[in-house]
């Protein structure tokens, strides 16, 4: 297909609204970030991690990739394979690169939407252009965060909503090369691995597995060619120690530190008992692994229609960020997929989701909890510390509380695309 012909294809009238609504956030993106930085140097925490992750691969320190960089906090995490692909950011200097990490931040954003646009036409569903909007700015504080630390979670949920539509649209070696990419990036992806096994599609698994293996196998042999191995080894044992070690911390926002704040006692008073760390361990897990069997029980096997394949793909996202170990603000922008695919659902039937008493709590809670993540929400309340803490929103958990309202409320738009399609 030529490229007049893409172009053509994407200027299309009826497409039209979706490239004023893009380009509109594009530009206010771009002169509330990158413009801003290129004026105003920052310093972007996450990002000056990476930058100093390329310095050393360009200085042949590859075998420092998963040292602490300032602090024994501050580390690269991600595999080989982005490793190697960050490496450019070591030739340009701290101010050069934060303005560029911050326009493919946009970019990722961007495209997100665009994606996700798709995967609401495959479900009949014509969302409107606010939709996409709306989906920001009820993420619009961890995009802030995104963004102000130089983070990757824009690019990890647009790895999967591509993998996603690639899957629907039966291109299954390119799904299977993005989920690698999105596993490669942040492990908790690898929840997709064990929704394939539920549902027996062993080709799809295997592919990822094979994509895996081949896109980190090759880049630790160009990184540590002497001892490739040790270094995946140090990435996986990197991973597995931050994890235990930050579960609780007050910025911790997954399914794991919410047990936390109710099972033990951390100063908050928000306990109902007082449990061993090891044990709420082992009922975050337990709860997780509950969570996934009744989410996706029973379904279509082996070859799910296109809308249970996006329903399940959203559920996945949402589980997926919940159950990370270490669930930071910033992590909740990877649910902008299903947050814009779920407003896309309501606009397109508001009446039934708004009067249904299944639907109502879910939804309400949704937005109510998009509200309480600002700290202006609190200080409107009078309420500028909560047991001497300043970050009211962090005590009270307010992040996994969203992400479990939005599950509830994508689980029950799967339920009735389902029914409505075996029905047909």
């Amino acid at each position: 297909m030529s490229a007049r012909h893409l172009i053509g294809r994407f200027l299309l009238p009826h497409r039209w609204p979706l490239i004023v609504w893009l380009g509109l956030l594009g530009a206010v993106l771009l002169i509330r970030f990158p413009i801003k930085f290129l004026l105003d140097p920052p310093y972007l925490m996450d990002f000056e991690v990476f930058r100093t992750t390329a310095l050393r691969i360009l200085q042949g320190d590859a075998h420092q990739l998963f040292a602490p960089v300032e602090t024994e906090h501050m580390f690269f995490k991600y595999s080989p394979w982005w490793a190697l692909l960050i490496t450019p950011l070591g030739w340009m200097s701290s101010h050069a690169g934060a303005v560029v990490w911050s326009g493919l931040n946009v970019l990722c954003l961007l495209g997100t939407c665009w994606v996700t646009d798709r995967l609401c036409r495959h479900l009949d569903v014509q969302p409107p252009p606010f939709v996409g909007i709306l989906a920001v700015l009820m993420l619009v504080r961890p995009i802030t965060s995104e963004f102000l630390l130089g983070q990757t979670n824009l690019l990890w949920g647009l790895l999967i909503a591509g993998a996603v539509l690639c899957d629907v649209r039966h291109r299954a070696w390119a799904a299977a090369g993005l989920l690698a990419l999105a596993i490669s990036l942040k492990l908790p992806a690898l929840i997709f691995l064990a929704y394939f096994t539920l549902m027996r599609r062993w080709r799809m698994l295997g592919r990822v597995a094979g994509w895996l293996l081949l896109l980190n196998g090759v880049a630790a042999a160009i990184l540590l060619p002497q001892n490739p191995v040790g270094l995946l080894r140090t990435w996986i044992q990197t991973l597995l120690a931050s994890g235990s070690a930050r579960a609780f911390e007050i910025g911790n926002q997954s399914l794991l530190s919410l047990l936390g704040r109710l099972l033990r006692n951390d100063g908050y008073r928000l306990n109902l008992f007082v449990l061993p760390d090891a044990t709420i361990m082992l009922i975050a897990a337990g709860l997780e692994l509950v969570l996934f069997l009744l989410l996706f029980l029973p379904s279509s096997r082996r070859n799910p229609s296109a809308s249970q394949t996006i329903c399940d793909g959203a559920l996945l996202t949402t589980l997926m960020v919940l159950s990370s170990p270490t669930c930071w603000i910033a992590t909740y922008n990877a649910l902008l997929m299903p947050v814009m695919l779920l407003l896309g659902f309501v606009a397109q039937r508001p009446r039934l989701t708004w009067t249904s008493p299944a639907w109502t709590p879910g939804l309400a809670l949704l937005f109510l909890c998009s509200l309480m993540m600002h700290a202006k929400f609190w200080r409107f309340l009078g309420v500028n510390f909560f047991r001497g803490e300043s970050y009211v929103y962090l005590v009270l958990m307010v992040f996994p509380w969203f992400g479990l309202s939005l599950g509830w409320c994508l689980w029950k738009q799967r339920r009735e695309l389902l029914e409505a399609a075996s029905g047909a």
